[in-house]
């Protein structure tokens, strides 16, 4: 209970806070809830004191652009004002087939846009109304609709504005998206539509630093980590975390060997912004990194050197999304065609970290890569789809596949370097860990370094597939880690080995010498 003399404290500051607080020039009564603005509510005084003469008036700070009405963000995909949206609508309606009809069993493309999402759903408004299992995928739908058109609107997206500088006597948390927002000093997200915004943008880059960063969420304590990858990231961070941190001189850095960061199977992750990749030497500014973008899709520019086109006579089985040019305005890409012999750049994306990004199967250019060393390599694969059927042999999947991850793998774990692998949900992590299993030079020949679980800093936004706007993920969703199984030596071992092995030799010899055979 209140005293009294407290009572009327509180009565007369509410009298006050109501005289002196105004809204767009109309008074403001303290029983109305707070409305938060952009400029302060503290009244401008604007005369000037006798003494203040050469003093300049004081002026309203400019009011920041606040986000639009969720009302004006959505449009139909066919009817929206941007073109390259109108291109989704069409790309939808001639590959996603209409529930209703697939549940009969015939198949018929979605040619009618939800009026409540406008995404194609089915073949016409009486399937739409029929089908009351939508109602599941309608709301993020219409989520997904309108995070679209707001990053076209035009608004100042302050979301997208990052720190570039950490002093190295500030420490950074990996505990959460929250946390690292605020250790690393980025402006207040306070809605949920720029959370998944900075959340898709910043994926891939705080992904890499959440594993290799010494303050990582995945520890011994919560079994994320296995003693043996306790081993494997304590080998790279010595030569990441340096006892001040501080930056070195460009002949200091020079001399130090680069970290690589191998991103295999590159696909959006090689468009995105430099920007982006320099979140990873803000933190490590004593380190040279090197990112290789590595991949049959990967994103090159427009004037990279290009291998001849196959012949009309190969045919492709599937669909194969295109392959879109690099998004970068940076001038200073150098061709790296006669040094991969694969259509390849690279560029500066800050003082310490540089992109090379090759249009290629890892295994045509891995011999180009080497040699390799533990203490400063490492692997990163976004969502591969190990587990998924091979286009090009069904039979088989793709980390089996001749064509695909088959022979990548093998080439990775000799290497004794870690992979870290992300999957977009639980099953495409069970997927892929399944996939393993089995495989000539796989299965068997790796020891576990993070185990799968879920990925602190995945993406926060709903990715729709084209060829079936009910499939939905979130990029970045799991993490698991896997290296090159490793084998003591122990003292004696190679002479009785070799000796097992000239026993079966020799028994080999005799069997082959047998009439049986």
């Amino acid at each position: 209970m209140a005293t009294p003399l407290l009572r009327t404290a509180l009565v007369r500051s509410a009298k006050r806070v109501a005289a002196t607080s105004t809204t767009r020039g109309h008074a403001r009564s303290f029983s109305q809830p707070y409305q938060r603005s952009s400029a302060l509510q503290r009244p401008i005084n604007n005369a000037r004191p006798l003494f203040a003469w050469a003093r300049k008036p004081t002026t309203a700070p400019e009011a920041a652009v606040s986000e639009q009405d969720p009302s004006e963000l959505f449009f139909p995909l066919s009817e929206s004002p941007y073109e390259d949206v109108r291109a989704r609508s069409k790309r939808i309606q001639a590959m996603a087939p209409c529930p209703v009809c697939l549940s009969h069993r015939e198949r018929k493309l979605a040619a009618f846009e939800c009026p409540d999402c406008g995404f194609p759903s089915h073949c016409c408004e009486e399937h739409w109304a029929k089908d009351a299992e939508h109602a599941k995928y309608c709301d993020r739908l219409r989520e997904a609709n309108e995070d679209e058109h707001d990053l076209r609107s035009g608004r100042k997206i302050t979301e997208f504005e990052f720190n570039t500088v950490q002093a190295w006597d500030e420490a950074v948390s990996f505990a959460s998206w929250d946390m690292f927002w605020f250790t690393r000093g980025f402006k207040s997200i306070d809605s949920a539509r720029s959370r998944r915004h900075a959340t898709k943008a910043l994926t891939y880059p705080i992904t890499i630093l959440s594993v290799l960063h010494e303050h990582s969420p995945h520890t011994l304590r919560n079994q994320r980590i296995t003693n043996e990858g306790a081993r494997s990231l304590a080998a790279l961070r010595t030569n990441l975390h340096t006892t001040a941190n501080v930056e070195l001189t460009a002949i200091e850095k020079a001399e130090r060997p680069p970290i690589r960061i191998f991103i295999l199977g590159a696909r959006s992750e090689s468009n995105l912004p430099l920007d982006l990749w320099h979140q990873i030497g803000c933190l490590f500014p004593s380190s040279v990194f090197h990112i290789y973008l590595i991949g049959p899709q990967a994103s090159i520019p427009t004037n990279a050197t290009r291998l001849p086109e196959p012949s009309p006579s190969s045919s492709k089985t599937g669909y194969e999304p295109p392959i879109l040019p690099l998004n970068s305005t940076v001038s200073n890409t150098r061709d790296q065609f006669k040094n991969y012999g694969a259509p390849s750049y690279s560029v500066a994306a800050s003082p310490n970290v540089r992109i090379v990004g090759i249009q290629a199967h890892y295994h045509e250019v891995h011999a180009l890569l080497g040699p390799f060393d533990p203490y400063s390599d490492v692997f990163f694969a976004f969502s591969p789809g190990f587990g998924f059927p091979s286009p090009s042999s069904p039979p088989l999947t793709q980390i089996a596949s001749p064509t695909e991850w088959g022979p990548d793998l093998p080439m990775i774990l000799d290497t004794k370097c870690a992979l870290f692998v992300t999957g977009f949900s639980p099953t495409d992590v069970e997927r892929d860990v399944r996939a393993l299993d089995g495989v000539e030079g796989v299965s068997g020949e790796f020891d576990w370094v993070l185990t799968p679980g879920v990925n602190p800093f995945g993406s926060e936004k709903w990715d729709i597939a084209e060829f079936d706007p009910r499939v939905m993920v979130k990029t970045n969703w799991g993490i698991w880690g896997i290296k090159g199984k490793r084998r003591d030596i122990r003292e004696g071992y190679e002479e009785s080995a070799m000796e097992v092995e000239e026993d079966e030799e020799e028994e080999r010899e005799r069997y082959i010498g047998s009439p049986r055979y």
